[in-house]
């Protein structure tokens, strides 16, 4: 019984692992910690002593493994220090921006940082509820029945997520606007491509 368990779970991790990494690595924004979420997600299924979902009901696990890698994910996010200095991995990202303008990739990893951070103020379930709408693109059909809500209630919850994130994020856009505008009153030599 224990080998089937865990032949199972390794099925699941060959299926749906890249699955399960994706999810975690949106919610994150970054590869070890989508790796921990990843792990993390499969160690809970070998733990578990009964699996509730019959193997070969792949649409069900998908959403299970999905739900689950969304919640370890929103849970690292939650034990990260709210302002993290820019980490290794952003860093190379930056450097390695393939011929994009850096501004604009470094200004995108900026605002997916600041909303990563505002989503761990969050309620844990709107959190989770928020990301699978807008990270994994659910249906609001599909988030009630994975988390046992009516339609209306993860609108409601939806629209809160919103109003709260917009509240958390104004006074971070701001500063982050007045830096720029603050950076281009120092150096205005820079953007003519002259010097002082």
């Amino acid at each position: 019984m224990k080998s089937n368990h865990a032949d199972l779970v390794g099925q699941l991790a060959d299926q749906f692992g890249r699955m399960v990494f994706a999810t975690a690595y949106r919610i994150l924004g970054n590869r070890d910690e989508a790796e921990d979420a990843y792990q993390e997600v499969f160690l809970k299924l070998m733990k578990a002593k009964r699996l509730d979902i019959p193997p070969d009901r792949s649409d069900e696990w998908g959403a299970y493994l999905r739900v689950t890698a969304s919640r370890c994910a929103t849970d690292l996010l939650r034990r990260r220090p709210r302002w993290e200095s820019a980490n290794e991995e952003q860093l190379e990202m930056l450097a390695s921006s393939n011929g994009k303008d850096p501004r604009s990739s470094a200004t995108q990893r900026q605002q997916a940082e600041m909303l990563r951070q505002a989503l761990s103020a969050l309620p844990q379930r709107d959190t989770r509820i928020f990301t699978l709408r807008h990270f994994e693109g659910m249906s609001y059909e599909g988030i009630a029945q994975l988390e046992k809500l009516s339609v209306s209630a993860v609108g409601v919850i939806l629209h809160r997520a919103r109003q709260r994130l917009r509240k958390i994020l104004e006074p971070m856009v701001s500063r982050n606007e007045e830096n720029k505008a603050a950076e281009g009153i120092n150096q205005p030599a820079l953007s003519e491509g002259g010097e002082s």
